[in-house]
């Protein structure tokens, strides 16, 4: 089945949103620029030279597309996620951008990690690493265990020894440190902003 992720048509300068096409999935058709200029009224009008694209993959940032509004930075061609109404206090921006932060530090970790010492991609969300942490104790119980078996993201199953297992386990542990860091620098930035547009800087 054929999946599409939406576009996103914005004046150049402003960095108003002008046409987002939204998902589609199924029988759809990919379309080119040329045809979008053609098909929407928000953009027939439009000299092509001063509207500005992105192209999203499918299912990407979804979660926030269906809570928050947001517009484009036009000097970085990047979307800022509108998390409050204007009339929102500057604690209450701060907090649902911390809260937007926090599951973007938890998908980033859920995501995986590709492994240097192995070459490999490893998933790790919660039942990865309810797996990892039931292996490591396993050879930690049999010393007669020398090898596993596990699913990588790139490569299928593969057969790691003990001493590999143990140096992807230390590496899983990095990985998920790094993204916490990552978290807590962040958070510590918004807690220390003045304006909610320092919040609106402050991404992932």
């Amino acid at each position: 089945m054929l999946q599409i992720g939406r576009k996103i048509y914005f004046d150049k300068l402003t960095g108003n949103v002008l046409v987002d096409t939204g998902e589609r999935m199924g029988a759809v058709v990919e379309t080119t620029m040329e045809q979008d200029f053609q098909t929407f009224a928000a953009l027939s009008k439009r000299v092509p030279e001063t509207v500005g694209l992105l192209q999203l993959e499918y299912g990407q940032d979804s979660d926030k597309f269906s809570q928050y509004l947001y517009h484009i930075d036009p000097k970085s061609q990047t979307i800022i996620w509108d998390l409050m109404p204007p009339t929102a206090s500057l604690e209450q921006v701060k907090a649902a951008k911390i809260d937007l932060l926090n599951n973007d530090c938890f998908k980033t970790i859920f995501a995986g990690f590709k492994s240097v010492s192995t070459g490999y991609t490893f998933r790790f969300n919660e039942e990865d690493q309810a797996n990892f942490n039931q292996q490591s104790s396993l050879f930690l119980l049999k010393p007669e265990l020398t090898e596993t078996q596990w699913k990588t993201e790139d490569a299928g199953i593969v057969t790691l020894t003990r001493e590999k297992f143990i140096e992807v386990v230390y590496e899983a542990g990095d990985h998920k440190q790094e993204q916490i860091n990552k978290y807590w620098k962040l958070k510590e930035q918004i807690e220390g902003a003045t304006t909610k547009e320092e919040v609106d800087r402050i991404n992932w």
